[in-house]
């Protein structure tokens, strides 16, 4: 009997001091996704203290205001963001519990160690390149763009391209929830015997500016500075530099091929080929359906956003467009039950500079003077750059360039990858960063147009 009891009371005394320290990584598995969240646990003067990443909303570090952990069961609970968490430690290595926020529940387990995604594509050193960090001048905004050059072994002379991203702060990856699609778009092109060069936007990272007063068309000026610079290094053809930009630089690739006839090609990924406010309104309406908003609020906030977007495209000026938009909601019936909060929020997209001249632009102008050849590309599973409006855009304004390649892949996102709904919140989820049949479609079509 003594026996049993000291087992027992062992049992006990293991379980007391069973470690709950250290980094947990899990998924709240809402509806249609799984949502990683980190858990960082550690004990300082005999009290548990936590931290909490959610990687896919870009949120790290964030202290929640309470933890315990008693008899295995660790309890979490954060009034600010209205969450609480129960979940039983088990064989040490695994905690299974209930995630609550806003009166809903969700699994949420966790396994001990860090957080990584998986993403097979991504190139790994040593590289079979030369691959050298550089920085280049944009002389108008007296500003210094970093980035990285990578060019095939050998003495050239090698075409080369210029990668431009999409909107956002964006480094010179292009990096989306672990995905670092420059990287490997350029990886593979460098390896098929072009020179590439990638850089931070102005204000990330490694470059000097100001992202947050810039506007697409300043984007453009650093992109036009990327491309003089290869121009001196000799070992790129200087008449063989083409620029392949991804969803608003691919609008940025339009703008300068229309404006210099130095530029001999241009590659466009989820590129614009319709009106910007246009584009956001399809946008806006597939992303709000695939959510499962009903038809009457699908259809009032087209009506909404449209009157917003038309204010804002009327008026050069974004004080203007402020106010009217204000006066606008004030007056109208429609939109008496709006609080004073909510008008503000809503005329608040004007004091973004870059949002305002962003809905104001209409590549149709600017496709018309392009003579460059082009390869445009584009996912029909995309819901912020719809293929079928937007190709129908660059279908009728280049009807005049001979050179133009316009084609759609279907069952791919925004991204390039294959995908179930194309909606944004699939892209982390989804292990590949660009279907290697598109990198092998670019490259045909650069060997048989600019090679």
């Amino acid at each position: 009997m003594k026996n049993f009891i000291l087992f027992f009371a062992l049992l006990f005394s293991f379980s007391s001091f069973a470690q709950i320290e250290g980094t947990w990584n899990g998924a709240i598995e809402i509806p249609n996704q799984k949502l990683p969240f980190v858990l960082h646990i550690t004990k300082e003067n005999g009290q548990y203290k936590a931290t909490s990443d959610s990687p896919d909303q870009g949120v790290y570090g964030i202290e929640l205001q309470e933890i315990r952990f008693e008899n295995n069961k660790l309890y979490l609970k954060d009034a600010r963001m209205y969450m609480t968490y129960e979940g039983d430690l088990t064989n040490g290595n695994t905690i299974n519990g209930t995630f609550k926020q806003g009166g809903q529940s969700f699994k949420l387990n966790f396994t001990k160690g860090e957080f990584k995604r998986n993403r097979p594509q991504e190139p790994q050193p040593p590289f079979s390149y030369k691959t050298e960090d550089v920085t280049f001048e944009n002389k108008e905004a007296k500003i210094k763009l970093a980035g990285t050059l990578t060019m095939p072994n050998g003495k050239g002379k090698f075409p080369a391209v210029v990668l431009v991203t999409g909107s956002g702060a964006q480094d010179r990856n292009e990096e989306i929830l672990g995905h670092k699609s420059f990287l490997v778009i350029a990886d593979h092109l460098t390896k098929n015997g072009y020179a590439v060069l990638r850089y931070d936007d102005r204000g990330v990272a490694a470059s000097e500016g100001d992202f947050e007063s810039a506007t697409t068309y300043n984007f453009a000026n650093d992109a036009k500075s990327a491309v003089d610079f290869l121009k001196n290094i000799k070992e790129i053809d200087s008449k063989k530099i083409g620029i392949l930009g991804h969803s608003e630089g691919g609008m940025i690739a339009q703008i300068i091929a229309a404006e210099r006839k130095d530029l001999p090609f241009i590659i466009s990924l989820a590129g614009p080929g319709i009106s910007i406010d246009e584009l956001m309104l399809v946008q806006k309406y597939e992303i709000e359906k695939a959510s499962g908003l009903s038809n009457e609020v699908l259809e009032a906030n087209q009506k909404l956003f449209r009157k917003i977007y038309e204010i804002i495209k009327k008026n050069p000026s974004n004080d203007i467009a402020n106010k009217e938009i204000k006066s606008f909601l004030k007056s109208d019936p429609t939109y008496k039950e709006l609080s004073d909060k909510q008008i503000n929020e809503l005329a608040s997209i004007t004091e973004s500079n870059w949002f305002a001249t962003f809905i104001r632009y209409n590549p149709e102008n600017n496709l018309k003077k392009i003579n460059a050849k082009a390869l445009i590309l584009n996912g029909e599973k995309d819901v912020q750059v719809t293929a079928k409006e937007n190709l129908e855009g660059w279908i009728k304004d280049l009807s005049h360039n001979k050179k133009a390649t316009i084609k759609s892949y279907p069952n791919l996102n925004h991204l390039f990858q294959s995908a179930k709904t194309g909606m944004p919140n699939e892209y982390g989820e989804i292990e590949t960063t660009i279907e290697p049949f598109v990198l092998e479609d670019i490259t045909k079509w650069l060997n048989e147009n600019v090679k």
